[in-house]
């Protein structure tokens, strides 16, 4: 079930979770594994059969959920929030929408990558933007573990919190309405899969050739020429990723306080 798991994981898009942690700690003021397993729970159900689409979109209904619940459950709820499309959090910024650009930051940032991830990774042209957006949010995530590596450790610490996962787990089966042990597998996957150290664009490149393969089926990559788009990626974002990041979470911010005060509309 497991390894069945793994290659459903890799089958949808990329992963990059130092980057929600950082963003749910510059937007909440703290992060505890609870609020660090929250802030990338939208990725990971999609490994339990939910679209992107709906994963990205579920923040209300389970802040709903954890109201007035113990601080942890609430605090996964609130971490949530930070990572999705509806309430808008990160992922609305860096792939939807963002200031006037045609889509959201990280597609924008992509345009000038997108000849030479098609050719490096044997795309046709028409995914071309799609998955050279997929090249900057690896560049951001080096950029983030380059800046904060101890995040690293806190997502892995995050995830030997085996009590709470379990907990987190039973408690957000019925709304979901999966299994609690389906979920838990889930978060197994997800953690067995970013557990490779130390984390660089090499690492990145190869994580990345793994789900073209079982997502496009297509033999490998350019595994050089792809690391070397991902420092691309990371020196095009160098100039202001920093202000992306200071823009959106004062918008994540002023959606949490909508959500929690009841005036989202």
């Amino acid at each position: 079930m497991v390894i069945k798991n793994f290659i459903v994981f890799l089958k949808g898009d990329c992963m990059y979770p130092l980057t929600h942690l950082y963003f749910a700690k510059r937007v909440l003021g703290y992060l505890d594994d609870p609020t660090a397993l929250g802030s990338i729970f939208p990725d990971i159900l999609i490994r339990s059969g939910f679209a992107w689409n709906e994963s990205h979109t579920l923040g209300k209904e389970i802040w709903r959920h954890f109201r007035g619940k113990e601080k942890d459950l609430v605090h996964f709820s609130l971490g949530v929030i930070t990572h999705g499309i509806e309430p808008k959090g990160l992922d609305y910024y860096s792939d939807e929408k963002y200031r006037n650009y045609e889509r959201g930051y990280c597609y924008e940032k992509a345009k000038p990558l997108i000849n030479r991830v098609v050719e490096a990774c044997n795309i046709s042209a028409e995914n071309g933007w799609w998955k050279a957006h997929n090249f900057i949010e690896m560049g951001v995530e080096l950029y983030i573990n380059e800046k904060s590596p101890q995040l690293l450790t806190f997502f892995q610490q995050a995830f030997s919190n085996t009590a709470l996962v379990r907990e987190l787990c039973r408690e957000i089966s019925p709304l979901l309405h999966r299994d609690a042990g389906l979920l838990e597998k889930s978060l197994l996957t997800f953690k067995s899969f970013f557990k490779e150290e130390p984390l660089d664009a090499r690492q990145l490149a190869l994580r990345y050739q793994r789900q073209i393969y079982f997502r496009h089926n297509i033999e490998s990559i350019d595994l050089a020429e792809s690391r070397d788009i991902i420092h691309k990626g990371k020196d095009l974002v160098a100039c202001d990723i920093e202000d992306f990041f200071a823009e959106a979470s004062a918008d994540v911010r002023h959606v949490l306080n909508e959500v929690i005060n009841g005036n989202e509309k």
